[in-house]
């Protein structure tokens, strides 16, 4: 294990971004806050120090994330060059390890970015109470919490009471324990119940730093997984509502397809309107125009509250075991609790 720590980890490959979108090794970067910079290196584009890895006290710096990841990485360029193929096809047959490596690539993609690693904790303790709705406590003994401890937190969950987490920087800790739980369950998703297609864009995309946007297609009961390829390709995943899931497939089909101007004025839009901090394009453009027309098409995305270089960096921090603690609090507590890491999209109407 590489026990070297606060290096340089992307939750968006640097290869990826460098290549797709990127001009002589450097990249046109737009700040929200006060954009654009001179060209900049995609090294530290979508990035932070530390940002896969876990620090906690006593024990050896945990980069196994920074290397599973790493491996997915080192197939992207059969990955991305089967993509290419597809979007001059109407359906491409591609080998089983390139559509598994999409799939799972387009999964870490969704788990690690900025928003996802925020909104852990809440994730983590609306989890925790669904588990324990369900009678299901593995997760608690696997955090070696003693059985009597156990009966008792199922005793009071019954009476009403909620649980929250509590202690010192458990961020990194709560991202790291729900990238493990979930990654695995959304790469299936994204393998047998996602339809994916390339779409060739009549427009020029940028790329967000919430590379794989999740956006939901209300009139159809489907969410859209959209994910800039390059400038003039985007691939978008089609997942259909529903129990089960209407669309099943074990077949290896990625689809072909264009764009028209209308569409990708839209996928323009939802690309720039989701980005928390940074966008990277291969040549500049009006984005905070595409933003200001996205709201007032009424699009809108779920914001984070919390302080975003702080969830950036929170790998640099140690997590103290022997401070974490599962808390029992009342019902709105609870919901100020998970609330106080994400905000619900701010739409017109």
């Amino acid at each position: 294990m590489n026990n070297e720590i606060d290096n340089n980890q992307h939750f968006i490959s640097e290869s990826f971004t460098k290549r797709r979108f990127g001009t002589n090794g450097s990249i046109e970067r737009y700040n929200l806050e006060w954009g654009w910079a001179t060209k900049h290196s995609p090294k530290f584009v979508f990035s932070g120090p530390g940002y896969t890895q876990m620090l906690m006290d006593g024990e050896p710096v945990d980069n196994s994330l920074e290397q599973s990841f790493g491996k997915i990485e080192s197939q992207l360029q059969s990955t991305f060059t089967a993509l290419d193929e597809a979007a001059t096809k109407k359906a491409l047959a591609v080998t089983t390890d390139i559509y598994e490596n999409l799939c799972w690539y387009c999964a870490y993609l969704y788990h690690l970015s900025p928003f996802s690693k925020a909104n852990s904790p809440a994730e983590y303790t609306i989890t925790l109470d669904m588990d324990l709705e369900r009678g299901n406590v593995n997760h608690l003994l696997d955090l070696k919490v003693t059985r009597r401890d156990i009966t008792t937190i199922q005793k009071r969950h019954f009476k009403g009471d909620k649980f929250v987490i509590k202690g010192d920087n458990f961020l990194q800790w709560a991202f790291r324990t729900q990238f493990v739980r979930n990654a695995k369950w959304k790469a299936g998703l994204f393998r047998h119940n996602t339809k994916w297609t390339v779409y060739n864009s009549p427009l020029e995309l940028p790329i967000s730093d919430i590379a794989l946007i999740d956006y939901p297609d209300r009139d159809n009961n489907t969410t859209l997984y959209i994910l800039p390829i390059s400038p003039r390709s985007v691939l978008i995943g089609r997942m259909e509502h529903g129990t089960p899931p209407p669309f099943y497939t074990t077949g290896t089909i990625i689809y072909g397809d264009t764009l028209t101007n209308e569409a990708a004025e839209s996928v323009l839009e939802i690309i720039c309107l989701s980005a928390l901090k940074t966008i990277a394009a291969k040549n500049r453009m009006d984005i905070k125009a595409i933003r200001e027309q996205a709201q007032k098409k009424n699009i809108a995305f779920t914001r984070i509250k919390v302080d975003l270089d702080s969830v950036l960096s929170a790998g640099t921090k140690s997590f103290n075991p022997n401070t974490f603690r599962i808390v029992p609090v009342a019902k709105d507590e609870y919901v100020r609790f998970v609330h106080s890491f994400i905000q619900p999209p701010n739409r017109q109407n």
